[in-house]
């Protein structure tokens, strides 16, 4: 059992921090962006009938994109758009940053990232495989979330509802799965500012903050804030994040655009 708690909260470390620290969208996925088709969020988020105009590409999604952040305590750290994938009918661009071997002692685990652009909103979907350990088969159903509507005008938000399911198989023994929810409240609070950022000044960026409360039945619930800077035609150029006496940040080094 212990081992299972320890394991639980890897799959809890990986799931809510795999975009943290480099800037960065449900089960078998379900998002609940305050209506019930992802795909026509609306320009209102409180009355979500139309679909959001898009104020401009605040992320550039293409292949080979990349862009290099600075991780406070990791050094360098590169996030480049390495290939497609097609899920439910939309495509998605697949980043190579992960949380590659982050785990406790000898339970390790991987989470993988998917973006999507639609219209205004940019999303993040998140995979987290973790492998088999001593004859347990472990499966993470993936989830997805909006980290940024580039529609909206400061003082507005959207509010998601997603849940992650961990289940466990092992020769003879039943075991409960893990239900993980995520309650993620965002906000625009600024637009239209510049920001400077390693001696380089960015026009046009828009900063969003993001609120994740995260509940499970078998670990504590933790409260994740991250603060996003994203700058148009360039894409997010620096994130804060703090969760009880955790913090961490990055900011863009360099970044090349194709």
């Amino acid at each position: 059992m212990k081992k299972l708690q320890r394991l639980s909260a890897v799959v809890l470390f990986l799931s809510a921090l795999s975009f943290v620290s480099c800037d960065t969208e449900p089960v078998d996925p379900v998002l609940l962006d305050n209506v019930n088709n992802p795909e026509n969020p609306g320009t209102n988020p409180n009355n979500p009938t139309n679909p959001g105009t898009s104020d401009g590409s605040y992320w550039p999604m293409a292949l080979n994109n990349e862009w290099v952040f600075d991780v406070e305590d990791e050094g360098e750290s590169p996030m480049k758009i390495t290939s497609t994938e097609s899920i439910g009918g939309n495509t998605y661009y697949r980043v190579n940053y992960s949380f590659a071997s982050s785990g406790t002692g000898d339970l390790t685990g991987e989470a993988t990232n998917l973006l999507r652009h639609n219209n205004g909103d940019y999303s993040v979907r998140i995979s987290v495989i973790v492998p088999d350990e001593q004859g347990m088969q472990i499966t993470v159903s993936p989830y997805e979330y909006t980290i940024l509507k580039d529609y909206l005008e400061p003082g507005q938000s959207w509010t998601q509802d997603v849940q992650q399911t961990t289940s466990y198989q092992m020769p003879g023994v039943t075991l409960a799965p893990m239900v993980m929810n995520f309650h993620i409240e965002n906000i625009i609070q600024e637009k239209g500012i510049s920001v400077t950022v390693n001696g380089v000044n960015y026009e046009n960026v828009i900063k969003v903050k993001q609120t994740q409360t995260i509940t499970s039945n078998l670990t504590p619930g933790m409260v994740l804030t991250v603060y996003y800077w994203f700058a148009k035609d360039v894409g997010p150029i620096k994130s804060e994040s703090q969760s009880g006496t955790f913090t961490s940040s990055s900011t863009l080094v360099s970044y090349t655009l194709n």
